[in-house]
């Protein structure tokens, strides 16, 4: 800052015959420098700030200080002062020149803004911290508004499977990770990018599936960490009835067992497979063991044509089911077999 202006590392550039500025702004000016975009719908160019997004957003910084990733920000910057000094003759890079007066209103990245503002009155220290914005000049509202729905129309959400792969600040979905990696069955058989498993594909389960269905062995709820000395319970439950369920490759071939025609092959039936474990588990303890569980399971006619699945996991018409509700149904119906199992053996 100087003479009561900002200065500001910078590269200047052109899209769609508009010219904008890439500059690093330190979180302690921002909140200088921007003014949220309120009033009527009509009358702003971004969405109302959720403070609970934001406030989520604040804590990621604040948990993670010293390596969080923020993507830059996107807005007009309105100020009639603006100068761009470019470091040499002809340069796109140099510093640019803003009034103290200068206002910034975002079209992209206000919940992202308002989590910075919050972060540097939570941690002072953190003013100090950089973000980029890329600022356009010259936009009218409509302008704005029209930018929004470009870049949110073109946007694309990732996938939970795949977010859930790279994240490496969930302690329990690594944990539940590294039990998945113990199935034999499932070797090189996850989808870790996708969230859902089409028709035609080579694998049995989508990563978010296999996690939940293993948070439902473990009896903890998507906010909960697992007690270390039972989080083995995963591996041991999908191993041991891998082949009673014809999950293994050659009981698949020789079963003629598939996707098709299997419940077992499905999300709802994997979910179903996961509460027919918390379920004895709640009831018999470590009374029996997964082994004889399994053993019991092999007496089951998974197809999906057999009566057992009528109204819980297949509809009248022959159709899988996802609803929770028949997921428990079917347990129980499972679980009454094994429990039968078990007590007369």
């Amino acid at each position: 800052m100087s003479d009561m202006r900002f200065f500001f590392p910078a590269a200047a550039g052109t899209q769609g015959n508009r010219t904008f500025y890439t500059a690093c702004v330190p979180f302690g000016m921002l909140s200088r420098l921007m003014a949220i975009d309120t009033g009527n719908v009509m009358d702003r160019s971004q969405r109302q700030v959720d403070t609970k997004r934001a406030n989520a957003i604040s804590k990621y910084i604040c948990e993670n200080e010293e390596s969080f990733v923020l993507p830059a920000l996107t807005g007009v910057i309105e100020d009639e002062t603006l100068e761009f000094i470019p470091a040499s003759k002809g340069a796109s890079v140099g510093e640019l020149n803003l009034s103290m007066d200068a206002t910034i209103k975002l079209f992209d990245g206000q919940h992202r803004a308002s989590g910075i503002l919050e972060a540097i009155r939570q941690m002072r220290g953190l003013k100090s911290q950089q973000v980029t914005i890329q600022l356009f000049v010259n936009m009218s509202l409509a302008d704005r508004q029209q930018a929004f729905s470009d870049i949110n129309s073109n946007a694309k959400a990732v996938s939970a499977s795949l977010n859930m792969t790279y994240n490496k600040r969930d302690n329990t979905v690594n944990a539940i990770k590294a039990e998945i990696a113990k199935v034999s069955a499932w070797e090189n058989q996850i989808d870790y990018e996708k969230n859902i498993i089409g028709k035609n594909t080579d694998k049995l389960f989508s990563y978010r599936h296999v996690v939940q269905a293993s948070r439902i062995v473990l009896g903890i709820g998507p906010k909960q960490e697992p007690d270390p000395m039972l989080v083995t319970d995963i591996s041991k439950w999908w191993n041991c009835i891998s082949e009673a369920v014809a999950w293994k490759w050659q009981v698949r071939l020789q079963q003629e067992v598939g996707p098709e025609n299997s419940v077992a092959f499905t999300a709802a039936g994997l979910m179903t497979l996961a509460r027919v474990y918390r379920q004895l588990r709640d009831k018999y303890g470590c009374k029996y063991s997964v082994i004889k569980y399994a053993n019991a399971l092999k007496n089951i006619n998974w197809l999906k044509s057999d009566e057992m699945w009528l109204g819980n996991l297949v509809d009248e018409k022959g159709n899988m089911t996802s609803g929770t509700a028949g997921q428990i149904e079917a347990a129980k119906r499972i679980a009454e077999v094994v429990s039968t199992y078990c007590e007369s053996m």
